[in-house]
């Protein structure tokens, strides 16, 4: 039976383990954009590109798009200039959207990878002048620990813009782990602040960050 957007939405944030993420966005894969962008004015794509971009001048920086789902945010930065990225995600099915996602004519993205956040990534240290990830921080997705793996492939200086929605910055370690890595010298927070994810939210549904590596 089709579900409306917030049904979906709904469901995405009832997730208990990754097995129910996996079947989620393999059977959501073709329509995510139509639910998200039409059905519920999802915001958080372009407004963390404008964050990224807002910071970064080079327009050749290698950026990898983290937990890139069909690929919105990658199109947003390329809409803003930006040359040189990469797509990580754990569905096959998502990241296959992602790949064939076009701008002026052009992939968006050079590389596709598949990955799961929650394991080791197979990059090298210092792989990334800078990493974007929207949605991916939310209810039953990806906790805190995967900060460690991605500042080791974000360079020294290298900026990281995502979002963490407000129910898991507690609750999945993100704010404890942040605080780790600052307190260590590997992050340093630029901005963090409080916004909407759709274009009917009523308060803040999360936080719009930017930390720079110190590595």
């Amino acid at each position: 039976m089709k579900q409306t957007p917030e049904e979906l939405l709904a469901r995405a944030y009832a997730l208990s383990d990754a097995a129910e993420a996996k079947a989620l966005y393999r059977d959501w894969a073709t329509t995510y954009d139509a639910t998200m962008l039409g059905g519920l004015g999802y915001l958080t794509p372009s407004r963390t590109a404008d964050l990224l971009a807002g910071n970064l001048a080079e327009r050749d920086a290698s950026i990898l798009d983290v937990g890139c789902g069909t690929g919105l945010a990658g199109e947003a930065l390329a809409g803003r200039g930006f040359l040189d990225i990469d797509a990580l995600d754990y569905s096959p099915e998502m990241l296959k959207v992602a790949g064939a996602r076009l701008h002026e004519g052009q992939r968006v993205y050079n590389r596709l990878i598949e990955a799961d956040l929650n394991a080791p990534l197979d990059l090298a240290n210092d792989s990334y002048d800078a990493l974007i990830c929207t949605g991916t921080f939310t209810h039953a997705h990806v906790g805190a620990a995967c900060l460690d793996e991605l500042f080791r492939i974000l360079k020294p200086g290298g900026l990281f813009a995502c979002t963490v929605h407000k129910d898991v910055w507690q609750p999945a370690g993100f704010a404890e782990k942040v605080a780790e890595l600052e307190k260590s010298g590997r992050l340093e927070t630029l901005a963090h602040e409080p916004g909407t994810y759709f274009a009917d939210s009523a308060e803040p549904d999360g936080f719009y960050i930017l930390w720079r590596s110190g590595q």
